[in-house]
């Protein structure tokens, strides 16, 4: 069954791909339809194995001859984890693929485009399917170029292309030390198999700071013994995968550009897909990550989060505003995973899904509408700036709304999703900072510290990028009521469908039938380490050492929320006192005041750094290579090649004229001389006296004179 919801996607891709020219109006329909099968079975999938059972099927692969042989298997792991990924992400790509077919009508692309989505989300699938770390960098790398071919999907734009090109790049770094991770672990443990990983590593121990495990290989046993610093630099190699895929910093600069992909795509990418396959990659190897690991990943995505949320406060692009949240979002739950909040990260992963997905729809759905009314009155205005916007409430009533409540849950107010995930999150750091802070190093608040403060700038960036959209007076140069369809509808009908029912998921009752508090959450309780392993791990001592600190902080969880709730109010009412008293004019025109503000506004120039640094410098090599290339050996090879065919030529005419022409002269004298000698011997005495005369006069000659 799980094959089967694989295989259904790619089956799509393969249908459509080759038909895309002959049907470039159509193929819609067959991609919605194999994708809705997928979420069907998905749901009985999860129905048979959330907090039931775990399935794990697996067969040799291939083998390798050598002093043994050494088998690579393939196999499907299902369990809580497995299964909600599934239906997270069929339900999100079925609702963009629904919302597609409003927003790409018309489009020349538009089968090639529905391709493109069925391989991604094979892509995707195979990922959260396989149960071992070979075939899930296969998959991996799969995601990275279907996410390559969606991005650029409008080829014919200069900016597509190079934001495409960027992506697949920058996330190659990331993959590179994934790469490197993976055959680390193989290089000692002979298994690329995550179960059986897991399980060596239960069979292991800590003997003299070094940790010892053996295991079997065709009847021979086989002792293993790691240094502390080995795995932790094998364990980061894992992570540098979800660095680049789920943007981290310092390889968070791709994620930005790749708005430049359809709307929709930005929602498939920056919801519960390709970056959640980072956050999915470290839940996964769990394990395998030591406390000085645990501690890298909650740095990195501390400092992830804020960066994030500080560039999106400056931020005119609609899309750019909710890319650079994505990235302080991921920041997030990369920052609960560090701090042993494993299970509020997944699920923050899990509702960000939903209210993100949201956002960036109904972000199309705007979009959409600007272009709609500047193509009417023939107008070159950016659809896509917040400064040209304003008052869209009263025009488009209900995108309002569903725009509403998934802001409220992103940034975090009660009764809605966000709240219970992020204080899951803020809990389990400051659990975290409490536990390592015992040696007196209080530093590790820093952590917990910047989650809260990343709750008051993502209320404001919201709040202002809200207040810029739909409140205020229309500031575009037509009327406000010329981006709806018509008369009674503000948009097309199915792709008003899928932002509702996203709006609707983003409600806090969903996730736990006490809105106000996660530790009663169904879904928190269900992708526990304590469900999702039965093995141990290698930081388990630490992360025990949380738990029992985070039961004892009751009273503390009461306070985070409370004081996450007023971070959050206190941002929205800063961005309304800001902006409420300035005219259209001023929001029209507004733009960073200060040298913090255009650091912010340009990413901090991250950007520009990477240029100079890396991409300048390699430009410069390569030029450098090219020129010695093409002016010093391309140079000596012809010239050289010419000269041989002079020199050639030379020893030809040498060889003809002189060492073939002495042999020839040789020969003729010889020919000569014969030819005297034998007129000489012609058989009459008087001729032989008369010689013999001569010669005799010579000798006397020379006698005489001489």
């Amino acid at each position: 069954m799980a094959l089967v919801v694989l295989l259904l996607p790619l089956v799509g891709f393969l249908v459509l791909f080759p038909l895309g020219k002959r049907l470039p109006r159509q193929g819609d329909w067959l991609g919605i339809g194999l994708t809705t099968i997928a979420l069907i079975l998905s749901g009985w999938l999860y129905s048979q194995t959330w907090n039931t059972a775990t399935f794990h099927s697996r067969s040799t692969w291939f083998s390798l001859p050598g002093s043994s042989l050494i088998d690579f298997t393939a196999g499907i792991l299902i369990d809580n984890l497995t299964v909600l990924m599934l239906v997270i992400v069929t339900f999100i790509s079925l609702l963009v693929q629904l919302f597609s077919v409003g927003y790409m009508h018309g489009d020349k692309g538009y089968s090639r485009y529905f391709s493109f989505l069925g391989l991604f989300t094979f892509s995707m699938l195979g990922i959260v399917l396989v149960d071992n770390l070979l075939l899930l960098f296969m998959f991996w790398e799969l995601v990275g170029l279907s996410s390559y071919l969606l991005i650029g999907f409008w080829f014919h734009k200069p900016a597509a292309v190079a934001a495409n090109k960027k992506a697949f790049l920058v996330n190659r770094i990331g993959d590179i030390g994934l790469l490197l991770g993976l055959f680390a672990f193989y290089t000692y443990f002979r298994t690329f198999d995550l179960e059986a990983l897991r399980a060596l590593i239960g069979s292991g121990n800590w003997q003299g700071g070094s940790f010892i495990t053996t295991y079997a290989l065709h009847n021979q046993e086989w002792m293993v013994e790691l240094g502390p610093i080995f795995l932790t630099v094998a364990g980061l190699g894992l992570f540098l995968g979800c660095v680049g895929k789920s943007a981290q910093f310092p390889l968070q600069v791709w994620l930005p550009d790749a708005m430049q992909g359809p709307t929709p795509v930005s929602a498939l990418i920056h919801a519960a897909t390709m970056v959640a396959a980072g956050l999915y990659l470290v839940a996964r190897c769990y394990a395998f990550f030591t406390p000085e690991a645990l501690i890298v990943i909650a740095i990195i995505g501390a400092i992830t989060a804020l960066i994030g949320a500080l560039v999106a406060l400056t931020q005119h692009d609609i899309k750019a505003i909710l890319a650079f949240s994505t990235i302080s979002q991921l920041g997030y739950m990369v920052m609960g995973m560090g701090t042993g909040a494993h299970d509020a990260a997944l699920f923050h992963l899990s509702t960000h899904a939903f209210f993100k997905a949201a956002l960036f729809l109904n972000s199309g759905i705007i979009i959409h509408a600007m272009h709609r009314g500047l193509h009417h009155h023939h107008l070159h205005l950016d659809a896509q700036d917040i400064r040209n916007m304003g008052g869209l409430r009263k025009a488009m009533p209900l995108t309002f709304y569903t725009y509403l409540i998934a802001t409220a849950a992103l940034v975090g107010l009660p009764l809605f999703s966000g709240f219970l995930s992020k204080d899951a999150i803020l809990s389990g750091s400051w659990a975290w900072a409490q536990t390592m802070s015992t040696n007196g190093n209080s530093l590790y608040f820093v952590v917990p510290i910047i989650g809260f403060t990343v709750v008051l700038l993502t209320a404001f960036y919201m709040a202002r990028h809200m207040w810029f959209i739909f409140f205020g007076e229309f500031r575009a140069s037509f009327s406000v009521q010329d981006l709806r369809v018509g008369s009674g509808q503000e948009v097309e009908r199915i792709m008003l469908f899928p932002v509702v029912l996203l709006a609707i998921l983003s409600l806090g009752i969903f996730f736990s039938l006490n809105p106000l508090s996660f530790g009663s959450s169904w879904l928190m309780q269900g992708i526990s380490l304590n469900k999702l392993s039965t093995s141990y791990i290698l930081a388990d001592e630490l992360l025990q050492a949380v738990q029992v600190q985070d039961a004892k902080n009751h009273t503390l969880h009461l306070v985070f929320g409370v004081l996450s709730t007023l971070l959050g109010v206190a941002g929205v009412s800063f961005a309304i006192l800001k902006y409420r008293h300035k005219t259209a004019a001023q929001l029209q025109q507004e733009e960073p005041q200060n040298k913090l503000a255009q650091l912010s506004q340009q990413h901090f120039r991250l950007n520009e750094f990477y240029d100079k640094a890396f991409v300048r410098p390699t430009m410069v090599l390569a030029h450098t290579l090219y020129r010695t290339d093409k002016c010093v050996i391309d140079y000596v090879l012809n010239n050289g090649s010419k000269t041989l065919v002079i020199l050639a030529k030379i020893v030809a005419w040498f060889d003809r004229w002189v060492v073939d022409g002495l042999v020839w002269l040789v020969g003729a004298l010889s020919k000569v001389v014969g030819r005297l000698g034998r007129g000489l011997q012609n058989g009459k005495v008087q001729s032989y006296y008369a010689y013999s005369l001569f010669g005799f006069i010579l000798l006397m000659l020379y006698i005489i004179l001489f």
